[in-house]
């Protein structure tokens, strides 16, 4: 009986560790690790079209004379949240005010995901451009205890695909 006691108080003590401490550090490799690679995949996906040009743009209008063939209207969305460590950090700058660069650098993120899933769906579909380009944001949060706390972003790009 003596010889339990011991090993359920680790038992214990490991609990309340892994439940305190483990979610911290999902979130520290997540910012550090998970989030930098995905961000290179996206670059690399982003240099591989680069190379074709771009073929989104804001202009009402396609340029040139050129007979549109077909017209769609296209759409892509992506929904970001930023971590734990980094709504700590955010929650740190806000006391100071400024620019909250750990938000700026989500939103980017989701922005240029967005942007990126458009492409790939134009060029899967096989259309050549995308005329009249725009985005949607929005927030979203839930409400705790009458505080608001925004636990995402969503970026919804959307624009008309056309094919010559």
């Amino acid at each position: 009986m003596a010889e339990e006691e011991p090993v359920i108080g680790l038992i214990i003590v490991a609990m309340v560790l892994l439940l305190t401490i483990g979610p911290w550090l999902i979130s520290i490799i997540a910012t550090f690790v998970y989030q930098p690679g995905q961000k290179k995949k996206l670059l690399a996906r982003e240099t591989a079209f680069a190379a074709k040009g771009d073929t989104l743009t804001t202009l009402k209008k396609p340029f040139g004379d050129r007979e549109i063939k077909e017209f769609s209207m296209v759409s892509a969305n992506v929904v970001m949240s930023p971590s734990w460590v980094q709504m700590w950090i955010g929650s740190i700058i806000t006391l100071f005010g400024g620019e909250i660069n750990v938000f700026t650098k989500i939103v980017d993120w989701a922005r240029r995901e967005a942007k990126q899933r458009l492409r790939e769906q134009v060029a899967e579909a096989g259309y050549d451009a995308v005329v009249n380009v725009r985005f949607e944001t929005t927030v979203m949060s839930r409400t705790r205890g009458g505080k608001d706390r925004t636990s995402g972003v969503e970026i919804l790009a959307y624009g008309t695909a056309i094919k010559y």
